[in-house]
């Protein structure tokens, strides 16, 4: 086989394979071989038929299609291993002849991995924001864990007022009919609370356990089901119980119920260290994504489109991952925001493409500067990962370690990138200046 390539935009190739007319040969036997069982031909048994009769009764290029497929395959990897390139996405094939006594001609054009030319990554000039952990800080994590705790009571009391917990039946009509997810029996709902359609909850305040009435609505013009927007719509509501929130105390028995401190002030500690080390990562990560966006500018590279897309799909399929977790699957985030998958793909683009450059200029320090990683910090990070304990179960803990030994090429990339990324932030000159004022302390979920 010979092989060629030239190299086209935007990170493609063009590969040119030419194999002789002995090889292909070669490949019309082996089809013959392959596919001559299950050929019929009078005065033979199915399979026996030799090849010179198989082919007078249909055709002397009958295995040619196959020799192709033989070929075809061996002729990619022939090209790959000669030229040394990485291929990201499926080629697209052309023959360009395919002649018994001549040979087979196989052109491949694949998007290959980009060849960066780095700019400058050393003495670059960032600022870093000096965030304040404060007491405010502090009790606002407290509170939502407080929020978390809280119980509903159920109120000796028949009229709804604002902050209720109203336990409702419902059902909606439009033009004197019910129409699909209408209706609802025993829906807590909180008065105030902006869940349901705008007017609906307005209306209820007042309204006496036990009694039906009628509340008018109008759907809003962008609502999600497109068939109600706009709509007047009439909702039949009876209201079965009214519940209050009732807050637990901030006190050491809170700290007991929540977590494994004994004191409030010990829950107050371990809640403050989790927020500054949240604010380590912020601020740490806004350093270095500032010194990489200086890089890629003074950088060049074309990143194939193919590349972006597969880098977008992994990014949409991480973040539908996370709507799961809060309760929602794919089809229902679809309807709710009216959206496509398609739409999704197009809006993670550019940040796909920044994550590309961003893995490409880091991948480009480690080659310049010759960093690697020891065996021994792969293993260490395995083991930071495993968290085994003495009272792990035995079998538990060697199933976690062959997974994770099954991680390591893996975690020895991650390795090596953190170690170039601190690289080029220790060869910078970072100053620090105190945050402004509207950059809070972000106190969810921490």
């Amino acid at each position: 086989m010979n092989v060629s390539m030239v190299k086209l935009e935007n990170s493609r190739v063009e590969l040119t394979v030419d194999i002789d007319a002995e090889a292909l040969e070669k490949a019309i036997d082996e089809g013959y071989r392959k596919t001559a069982k299950k050929i019929s031909i009078p005065g033979f048994r199915k399979g026996k038929a030799p090849r010179q009769i198989i082919e007078l009764n249909y055709g002397p290029d009958i295995f040619l299609e196959d020799a192709v497929d033989i070929l075809l395959p061996q002729a990619y990897q022939k090209a790959l291993d000669e030229t040394e390139i990485r291929p990201v996405d499926q080629p697209d094939v052309d023959i360009e002849k395919v002649e018994r006594g001549v040979g087979i001609t196989f052109i491949f054009e694949v998007d290959v991995y980009p060849e960066l030319e780095l700019g400058n990554y050393k003495g670059l000039e960032a600022q870093k924001e000096i965030v304040k952990v404060t007491d405010e800080d502090v009790l606002n994590v407290l509170k939502q864990q407080q929020e978390r705790s809280a119980q509903l009571i159920v109120v000796d009391r028949t009229d709804v007022q604002e902050g209720d917990f109203a336990v409702i039946d419902f059902i909606g009509y439009v033009d004197g009919q019910p129409f699909s997810g209408g209706a609802g029996e025993d829906h807590t709902l909180e008065i105030g609370s902006g869940q349901f359609i705008p007017g609906f909850e307005e209306q209820l305040i007042g309204a006496q356990v036990g009694e039906a009435q009628e509340i008018q609505v109008t759907f809003p013009e962008e609502y999600h089901a497109e068939a109600l927007a706009g709509q007047d719509a009439t909702f039949k509501v009876t209201v079965k119980e009214l519940k209050e929130k009732s807050l637990p105390e901030l006190d050491d028995e809170f700290a007991k119920d929540i977590s494994e401190h004994e004191t409030l002030d010990e829950l107050k500690a371990e809640i403050r260290k989790n927020l500054e080390d949240d604010v380590t990562r912020r601020t740490t990560s806004k350093v270095e994504n500032t010194l990489l966006e200086l890089i890629a500018a003074d950088s060049k590279v074309e990143i194939p489109q193919s590349m972006i897309d597969h880098q977008a799909e992994h990014q949409l399929e991480h973040f539908l991952e996370n709507m799961q977790y809060q309760g929602l699957n794919e089809e229902m985030y679809y309807q709710i925001t009216g959206q496509t998958r398609e739409d999704l793909l197009v809006e993670f683009e550019p940040t796909a493409k920044t994550q590309i450059i961003n893995d490409l200029i880091i991948d480009a320090v480690v080659e310049a500067e010759g960093i690697e990683v020891t065996e021994d910090e792969v293993n260490t990070k395995i083991s930071e990962l495993m968290g085994t304990t003495e009272e792990m179960d035995p079998e538990l803990e060697e199933t976690m370690r062959k997974y994770w030994e099954s991680q390591r090429k893996g975690i020895e990339l991650s390795l090596v990138r953190e170690k170039a990324m601190k690289f080029i932030v220790d060869q910078a000159q970072i100053t620090e200046v105190e945050a402004l004022d509207d950059e809070a302390v972000e106190t969810e979920e921490v």
